[in-house]
């Protein structure tokens, strides 16, 4: 009974101490608006019948504070009133408060390790691992093993490992020393896809440095603001240049990388797997296997995989893909897809598909597709597709399919089917809508005969008419065959244009104008030349026979002085109407005469 009254005892003394709470978990309730935090600390002390102590530099006289708090513990106070600044605890009715100290993060730590299959064990060589915050990569030797330093203050490291044919891995690490690392990799799950006409498609631009490690193992992309770069991979962006896409790029010799947004300057070269936008110049080349958009200036090449929208200036310009805009090439330019823009260049521009705009070049170019638009060359164009618009050559335009304009060259033009204009010495058309103007044209649908004909002068003419009826070229030889007999005889050859126009379907008005020189035996070298002006009527008898009559004035200049020129009117002696000599030099007669041909073809 002594002893229970003990126990009872000793509990009711030692209950309160036991239960006594802590100053930091006492509950008050405090408003204040912008006081100072000593004044803060003041009231707080009130509330909770406590007091602080602490260093005074610890706490800013200057600092407001403005506190809300119904039926909150101190401690709960004391922490949003010092976000982790300062530490407190309570002794006795003190509390008591102390600066916090931050451990130093490392400056200098070591990640080291292996990578490996995670299915087999097997170590994997040449696997990527990298963090793209801190653009720090290594690949992995022979053994699977890597070895990182870091020489950065970070609160941590974002480590990627990547490889070919397996799937990425992420890690978050604290910044310290980790020797001993073994990552596993797992293998890709590979999906059958549907079968793909590999013919169809089309292998990417090949760029230097592709087989790189890091170009092959890493799918994902880093953005960075700058590089600075001496060559590619010896830059801000080391390992990972080829990963990394920059607003601004300066390469003091060349530079390597994923994409530039805005501006690339390379001294000698850049070099961008990916797109490149707004500027980018370099002294002798630009390589970008995507597309550009905006101006791409080199002194040598620019060659793009992807297409162009812009400007280019080179020596030679080249894209896989669209060209839209304007290339300037002192030698070339090449848009392998289509152009809508405008191609200029010293000697020749080359574009394919379907395209609309201009080629002018000092030697050639050549559209190996459809055309809406322009050429003009120094010395031939070539279209294999459709073209809507003119070819301008200095020596030839040839055109495979529909012409829907002009050609004008200085000797010979070809069309498949033309609805426009031939201006050459030598035209060719299938078919032609308009007119061919030249020394012979040939339309395959066109106007063709072979005629046999007879005059007061040349019994026996053979001539060739070709072209379209509204214009056509004649070629011309004549005799006299009954003088050969008596080695007397005069011949003749020349060259005409002439039109039908039709008045039925069986007759048609022939107007021709022909000029030939005439020879007495041997050739006559002095100036004999007859000129006529024919007007006749063209009769249709059977399905490519015809038969002409009509009248013709008749205009011969001969030499004066000429002792080799033949005596034409032999067998017929015309009325002149006009007989008179020009300047002592030469004489001119000129009579009306006829002429009946028959006409095959």
């Amino acid at each position: 009974m002594k002893t229970i009254f003990s126990t009872i005892l000793v509990s009711f003394f030692l209950l309160p101490a036991v239960a006594q709470p802590s100053l930091l978990d006492k509950r008050i309730t405090i408003s204040l608006v912008e006081v100072t935090l000593p004044e803060a600390l003041n009231q707080i002390g009130k509330a909770g019948n406590c007091s602080f102590t602490y260093n005074s530099s610890l706490i800013s006289d200057q600092q407001l504070v403005t506190l809300y708090a119904i039926d909150r513990t101190i401690g709960a106070i004391l922490t949003d009133l010092f976000k982790g600044s300062v530490s407190f605890k309570a002794k006795e009715r003190y509390i008591i408060l102390k600066k916090v100290t931050l451990a130093p993060k490392p400056s200098q730590f070591i990640l080291a390790g292996f990578v490996e299959d995670e299915a087999t064990g097997e170590k994997l060589k040449d696997a990527s691992v990298y963090d793209k915050e801190l653009i720090n990569s290594v690949l992995t030797d022979e053994w699977g093993y890597f070895h990182m330093k870091f020489n950065k203050q970070t609160d941590s490291i974002h480590l990627s490992v990547s490889k070919g044919g397996y799937v990425d891995t992420l890690m978050i690490l604290p910044p310290q020393n980790r020797t001993s690392m073994k990552v596993k990799l797992h293998t890709k799950l590979v999906v059958t896809a549907a079968v793909v006409d590999t013919a169809k498609q089309e292998e990417p631009l090949q760029l230097p440095y592709e087989s790189n490690p890091n170009v092959q193992n890493i799918s994902d992309t880093i953005y960075r603001d700058i590089q600075l770069s001496f060559l590619p991979y010896i830059g801000t962006n080391k390992g990972l240049s080829g990963n990394t896409i920059n607003d601004y790029s300066i390469n003091f010799l060349g530079g390597y990388s994923l994409g530039t947004r805005e501006i690339e300057l390379g001294f000698f070269f850049n070099i961008d797997r990916g797109d490149v936008g707004w500027l980018q110049v370099a002294g002798v080349a630009n390589l970008v296997g995507r597309n550009v958009d905006g101006i791409q200036a080199s002194g040598f090449t620019n060659i793009n995989g992807g297409k162009m929208t812009g400007l280019q200036l080179s020596s030679f310009n080249a894209n896989r893909g669209q060209t839209n805009g304007l290339q300037i090439g002192a030698l070339g330019n090449a848009s392998l897809r289509s152009l809508n823009g405008m191609q200029i260049a010293g000697f020749a521009n080359y574009a394919n598909k379907r395209s609309r705009g201009m080629q002018i070049a000092g030697g050639a170019n050549v559209m190996t597709g459809q055309l809406s638009g322009m050429q003009l060359a120094g010395a031939v164009n070539v279209v294999t597709g459709n073209i809507s618009g003119s070819q301008l050559a200095g020596v030839s335009n040839i055109a495979t399919r529909k012409v829907r304009g002009s050609q004008i060259s200085a000797a010979f033009n070809y069309g498949k089917n033309v609805r426009g204009t031939q201006i050459g010495i030598l035209n060719y058309a299938d078919s032609l809508g308009g007119v061919p103007i030249g020394l012979i044209s040939y339309v395959n649908h066109g106007y063709h005969r072979i005629e046999l004909s007879a005059d007061e002068i040349f019994y026996a003419n053979l001539a060739f008419r070709t072209g379209v009826r509204k214009f056509y070229n004649i070629i011309l030889a004549g005799i006299q065959p009954n003088q050969i007999s008596s080695n007397n005889y005069s011949w003749t050859f020349g060259y005409g244009l002439g039109t039908a126009r039709k008045i039925s379907s069986g007759i048609h008005l022939n107007i021709d104008i022909t000029s030939q020189h005439v020879s007495a035996r041997d050739f006559t070298s002095s100036m004999s030349l007859l000129n006529k002006l024919h007007l006749g009527l063209d009769f249709k008898l059977a399905r490519k026979f015809w038969i002409y009559g009509g009248v013709t004035f008749n205009g011969y200049i001969t030499e004066i002085a000429a002792t080799d020129k033949p005596n034409i009117f032999q067998d017929y002696q015309p009325q002149f109407i006009h007989n008179q000599n020009w300047d002592t030099t030469y004489n001119i007669n000129s009579w009306w005469g006829a002429k009946v041909a028959l006409r095959f073809l």
